[in-house]
């Protein structure tokens, strides 16, 4: 359904790629952070495709159960495991309610961990979305609206928040069997408009600023 915040933080991961190769030869000025931005663009792929696993190799595998589990009781449909082409460990579990056409997306990544995604699609091409990733600091078009929420929140509590808080007005009716296949065309639409709009420096610093100071908290507890 909705992968506003996925692309973000994909784009963010190849910044902070780009960005550690670029610090070790330069200082970071205006012209290197554009630098930086068009060069990590140009990495991140402008589709993917969702493949169905049913062997996944799951990195937070206890954490990932702990989210679905309680969806499953407010009857949404599992639709399985999925790895993302071109995308190496990340794993994604579809969920999806076909009363209230809400999909949910639980995350698995070696780095990042989990999270969960509640999205809800509309007929004028607009979307709603809640997560519980951390803000990227990556900008987003004006057709997301998005919800920031608290990881430690039981699964089937925001659930609840996001039917609460979500607009209510020309909702898209998405089958569950279409849930795979409105990711992959959001994704599309989502790297098309960030190809059109690249990446600001004032993104690139973001990034940047929020690695270097997770790492020398990591350096200053050894």
């Amino acid at each position: 359904m909705n992968t506003t915040i996925f692309v973000a933080l994909v784009i963010s991961w190849v910044i902070l790629v780009v960005f550690r190769k670029v610090i070790l030869r330069s200082m970071l000025g205006q012209a290197a952070l554009k630098q930086v931005g068009k060069r990590a663009l140009a990495r991140v792929p402008t589709t993917v495709s969702l493949l169905k696993t049913d062997s996944p190799v799951w990195t937070h595998a206890a954490e990932v159960e702990a989210q679905a589990a309680p969806l499953r009781k407010e009857h949404f449909t599992d639709l399985g495991a999925y790895t993302v082409s071109s995308m190496p460990g990340i794993v994604i579990r579809m969920m999806a309610h076909p009363e209230t056409n809400v999909a949910a997306h639980v995350y698995d990544h070696p780095q990042s961990g989990t999270w969960i995604e509640f999205a809800t699609r509309y007929t004028d091409g607009s979307s709603h979305t809640l997560s519980t990733l951390p803000p990227t600091g990556m900008n987003h078009p004006d057709w997301v609206r998005k919800i920031q929420a608290d990881k430690s929140t039981p699964t089937d509590q925001l659930y609840r928040q996001f039917l609460t808080q979500r607009e209510w007005h020309g909702i898209k009716t998405v089958a569950p069997s279409d849930v795979v296949r409105e990711f992959e065309e959001n994704y599309a639409r989502m790297m098309a408009w960030r190809q059109q709009s690249g990446i600001s420096t004032q993104e690139v610093a973001h990034v940047a600023t929020k690695w270097m100071a997770k790492k020398n908290a990591a350096g200053a507890t050894q």
